[in-house]
């Protein structure tokens, strides 16, 4: 078994959930030390003997592990894997022979994270295995002889986590180990695939409760003149990597002011802003989506199109280059009575 045999699968399925899986504002520790323990099933390949009579190569594996996370993209782990055994039966002569082959051992590897949403991520992980493997051969009228061998082999492998609360994670991971046992006669390598749980250490950024909608001032009794105003910006928020318009209640309250001082041709200023997670040209586009979603709605609701001006500054007044609620919004600026 090769590597690139076993991950074309999960490679797909993440690529998948990346597009469907969105952002629902869900606060959990973005850094800091982790521990934690998976439990799951293994393969072996090539570790039956040549014309062999019967072979079992799988097994159970279950290990342990610890890590730092930097942030949502990198983080470095170590564990300890006890891979099970394969074992196949020959014949010698008349009698059938029984080799049996064992390995566990330690990793130190890299992990690549692709957020998904908040609740939600993939990533990939590459590095070394410490291994500890024996070779048992023997049987009821053979004499049993043992060959150990270890040393460091490549490991990798790809995964998908959940995040239950602000600190317990679950994940789902394949992982491949590269050949071991490099004086015997074959040389056999080992996949997994395991479910595990985590604690994620950390500080948890609460998020900070939304302004509540402005509320419009009454309007003023009718006079010869054009009545004093005051500016007003009403602020809608979007979910992650989205455009479709949610929560318009703030609109809705705007429309209803406006359209109750019909004398009061004010202009409006739309203006679409998009946090700093992703690439700078994707986040331009993003926020111009955004602004343009509001200027219909404006428009549907009876604003006539040539009093809204639209405008888009993507990223460039984001807060960071993390996921943020407060820099995912438009905002549209106006005047009202005072």
């Amino acid at each position: 078994m090769k590597i690139q045999y076993g991950l074309p699968a999960v490679f797909s399925s993440l690529l998948v959930l990346s597009s469907t899986v969105h952002a629902d504002d869900f606060p959990y520790a973005e850094s800091g030390f982790y521990l934690g323990g998976q439990t799951g099933a293994s393969e072996f390949k090539s570790a039956c003997r040549d014309m062999s009579i019967k072979c079992e190569e799988d097994d159970e594996v279950y290990g342990g592990f610890a890590g730092y996370r930097f942030n949502d993209y990198f983080a470095i782990e170590t564990g300890y894997h006890e891979l099970g055994e394969a074992t196949s039966w020959y014949m010698v002569g008349n009698n059938a022979k029984k080799s049996e082959v064992s390995v566990e051992g330690y990793d130190l590897s890299v992990l690549v994270g692709l957020p998904l949403s908040d609740r939600w991520m993939a990533y990939v992980r590459g590095g070394g295995f410490y291994y500890d493997a024996n070779l048992v051969e023997g049987g009821d009228v053979f004499q049993q002889q043992t060959y150990s061998s270890d040393g460091w082999t490549e490991t990798a492998g790809a995964g998908l986590v959940f995040r239950a609360n602000e600190h317990l994670q679950a994940r789902l991971q394949y992982e491949y180990f590269n050949e071991f046992g490099d004086d015997w006669g074959s040389q056999p390598d080992v996949q997994a695939v395991t479910f595990g749980l985590l604690w994620q250490f950390g500080h948890v950024d609460k998020a900070e409760p939304a302004a509540p909608a402005p509320v419009a001032a009454p309007a003023p009794a009718p006079v010869p003149v054009a009545p004093a105003t005051k500016p007003v910006n009403v602020v809608t928020e979007f979910a992650f990597d989205s455009a479709v318009l949610q929560t318009p209640e703030a609109l809705d309250n705007l429309i209803r002011d406006l359209n109750s001082n019909k004398d009061l041709q004010v202009e409006l200023l739309v203006t679409g802003y998009a946090d700093g997670a992703g690439p700078a040209e994707y986040n331009m586009n993003l926020s111009k989506k955004r602004a343009q979603v509001v200027h219909d709605y404006l428009v549907n609701k009876g604003i006539s199109s040539s009093r809204i001006t639209v405008n888009w500054k993507g990223e460039t007044e984001a807060s960071g280059d993390k996921p943020n609620r407060a820099d995912r919004k438009v905002v549209v600026q106006t005047e009202l009575p005072k």
